[in-house]
C-alpha cells in the first residue's frame, strides 16, 4: 500500500519536483526546495538522478538563483535516508559548508544516512551558510 502511496506514475519529472515544492529566501538568495519521497534505496538512487537531470531547467522555470531536491526513502521506519540534489555547484557549495562531510557525494547528489527533514534540518542549515 505505501509502494502505491509513493508512485509518481503518470507524473513527468518536473511535476514530481513541484509536487511538494516550496521557496524561500535568505541574504537576498531565492531557492526553492522539491521534496520527493521514494520506496526503497533503488528508487531513490534513480530518482536523485532524475531530479539532477531536470533542476538546471527548473531553476529558468521558477526563477529562482538555486534549487534542491530532497529525495528520501520512506519505506521503512527502521532504515531512513535522504539524497540531497543541488541544481549547479554553487547549491552544491552550499551543501558542502551547512554539512561538512556528513553527507557522501555520489553520481552529483549528497548522501546522508540520516533523517533531512527540510523544515527542520535542511532549510536551517542552508539559512546558516546563506
Amino acid at each position: 500500500m505505501l509502494k502505491e502511496k509513493l508512485s509518481y506514475d503518470g507524473m513527468t519529472d518536473e511535476e514530481i519536483f513541484l509536487n511538494d515544492y516550496k521557496e524561500y529566501e535568505t541574504g537576498g538568495t531565492k531557492y526553492g526546495i522539491g521534496v520527493v519521497d521514494v520506496y526503497d534505496e533503488e528508487s531513490a538512487k534513480t530518482m536523485a538522478k532524475r531530479m539532477k537531470d531536470i533542476l538546471p531547467d527548473i531553476l529558468k522555470t521558477t526563477g529562482m538563483d538555486m534549487a534542491f531536491a530532497k529525495v528520501s526513502v520512506s519505506g521503512d521506519e527502521d532504515y531512513y535516508y535522504s539524497y540531497i540534489v543541488p541544481s549547479d555547484e554553487k547549491a552544491a557549495q552550499v551543501i558542502e559548508a551547512a554539512f561538512g562531510d556528513k553527507g557522501v557525494l555520489e553520481d552529483g547528489a549528497y548522501l546522508f544516512r540520516q533523517s533531512m527533514s527540510r523544515k527542520k534540518i535542511l532549510v536551517p542549515a542552508i539559512t546558516a551558510v546563506l
